[in-house]
């Protein structure tokens, strides 16, 4: 057994931690809740950005170089602690993320919270599913007797975006009126920012299924007892479901990707009585089927179309008589994970345009949040828009002129100062997200008989999707419509669905009506996805 030579690190503004000398850095700094590792720590993000100020390490690594990182900046998952250290973090806590969500009154309200009941009246009326490890489960039989239950006189309940990167929520009263609305970072970023890599860990280990359970329903307790709520109401994609619910993964890992339950489910998050929205189908999970709540809701014309873009990117289309959905694994482009590349939590540039150019080369001007250090998901779409449709790349994202020849190769300078730049290989990484997006949404409209001349509406939504405009969507070819007047930037949907479940029983209720008419594509099955993902890789085929 190898013995423990003790080290210190001593972190700016939050104090000193133990370890021994070998240990990760960001291991050792996500362990503490002072820094996500967004990639899982496998240097490819280059998110865990921090600066050694003293102390003895491992030199610069090829994934540093790759990143552009010089000392004393370190990536700290790439770091070996061989000694003493005094360490700098970016305060992350000091910048809030942004939520802009349709907040749209409810009439004439009619809660699921109504009275009191027993957990053995509960029970009669539910399928009862037991997991080792876990908490007792609750399937819900859809029964309009079935109303949530309170043991407390407090009248607010908790509506959970659980996002793969972000947990969005809100607390309302129940005539709706939002009380609070924030957005924290999931705390499972240190298992990875997409889910691929969390079901990796799972599968690899099952003992992490409940240490990951263990981490949300810690978090989600918090802001409930935080915020004095008497209910919560949440909803993920169907991995970060499962994982809250301590279901198994491994139907969702192997082909045809079926959830073990679909639910809906009662839970308890502590102490506190949970719905989690239903699932689907595959990958599209209950954070879909609450933006589809949403838009039934607003009685938005047909035929429309719901794009959630991120990480993992859901995709709706709904008709007179079917809703056609479908998930694609766009990948971490669109939240920002390219070289030079920021996270929400430490904020950075949310849009890109060319103010002038000198010498044949572009000037850019941009805006941010919190500091400028990298691109948001939404600043790098808008930097690629404004550089195609002045011509600077081609139609098959190709650097034909202005770009600078750096140590990074070919490269789009956005800030000398900051070192924000935009290589070829991140434009390449974009459009394998871009491509994706659009063969969904084409895959869906053929499949339908669906001229994109004849859809009525395309929303976007997601916190990510707040931050765009229509006109750079429609300059990239990424929507199918072309009139700006068309395109609702919805921002997050998600909490707007559960609000109206939570508000309008009967809307809660559709479950068993829209099911009849929902119709799932699992892209992975078309014969011909390849090769119309390889088509979609050019900008505005």
């Amino acid at each position: 057994m190898n013995k423990c030579r003790k080290i210190k690190v001593l972190v700016k503004g939050w104090g000193e931690l133990s370890g021994c000398r070998g240990d990760n850095l960001g291991k050792l700094l996500a362990s503490n809740g002072i820094l996500p590792l967004p990639c899982g720590g496998r240097g490819l993000c280059g998110l865990c950005r921090v600066k050694i100020l003293a102390g003895e390490t491992n030199e610069l690594t090829i994934y540093e170089k790759i990143h552009g990182i010089k000392k004393p900046w370190r990536l700290a998952c790439r770091v070996t602690v061989y000694d003493d250290l005094i360490v700098e973090v970016p305060k992350i806590s000091e910048i809030k993320p942004i939520v802009y969500t349709l907040n749209i009154p409810i009439k004439n309200p009619d809660p699921l919270i109504k009275e009191i009941h027993s957990y053995k009246e509960i029970q009669k009326e539910t399928f009862l599913y037991k997991q080792e490890h876990s908490n007792s489960l609750h399937t819900l039989l859809f029964n309009e007797k079935i109303v949530m239950t309170s043991p407390v006189k407090v009248r607010k309940i908790l509506l959970v975006d659980l996002g793969t990167t972000k947990i969005a929520y809100q607390v309302i009263d129940l005539k709706g009126n939002m009380i609070v609305e924030d957005v924290l970072i999931n705390p499972l970023v240190r298992y990875g920012s997409d889910i691929i890599t969390r079901m990796s860990y799972i599968l690899d280990d099952p003992g992490k299924l409940v240490e990951m359970m263990n981490d949300l329903h810690t978090s989600i307790e918090k802001l409930a007892r935080e915020n004095n709520v008497c209910f919560i109401l949440l909803a993920g994609n169907s991995v970060m479901e499962h994982i809250y619910l301590g279901l198994s993964i491994k139907s969702l890992a192997v082909k045809p990707y079926k959830p073990v339950l679909y639910g809906p489910f009662i839970i308890y998050t502590g102490s506190y009585s949970t719905l989690v929205a239903p699932i689907i189908e595959g990958f599209v999970g209950g954070d879909a089927y609450s933006e589809l709540i949403a838009s039934l809701y607003m009685n938005m014309s047909k035929p429309y179309l719901i794009i959630d873009l991120g990480t993992n990117t859901e995709v709706m289309l709904v008709t007179e008589d079917k809703i056609y959905v479908t998930s694609t694994p766009a990948g971490p482009a669109f939240e920002g994970f390219i070289s030079r590349g920021s996270h929400i939590a430490f904020g950075g540039i949310t849009r890109v345009w060319i103010k002038e150019i000198i010498d044949e080369k572009p000037v850019f001007g941009y805006s941010y949040i919190g500091s400028p250090q990298g691109l948001l998901g939404a600043g790098v779409l808008s930097l690629v828009a404004s550089l195609y449709a002045k011509g600077f790349i081609d139609k098959s994202g190709r650097f034909v002129k202005g770009y600078a020849n750096t140590d990074s190769g070919k490269a789009f300078i956005i800030d000398h100062k900051n070192n924000v730049l935009f290589t070829q290989r991140d434009l390449r990484e974009f459009q394998k997200a871009y491509a994706a997006v659009k063969s969904a949404w084409r895959i869906l409209l053929n499949k339908a008989g669906v001229n994109r001349e004849d859809l009525k509406y395309v929303i976007i939504s997601g916190s990510f999707g707040s931050a765009l405009s229509p006109k750079d969507l429609i300059v990239l070819g990424m929507v199918p419509l072309k009139d700006e007047e068309r395109i609702v930037i919805s921002g997050n949907l998600v909490l707007l669905g559960l609000k109206i479940m939570a508000l309008k029983r009967d809307y809660y209720s559709k479950y068993n009506e829209i099911r009849e008419k929902l119709y799932h594509i699992n892209l992975a099955d078309e014969p011909n996805y390849m090769d119309v993902w390889v088509k979609e890789l050019y900008f505005n085929s």
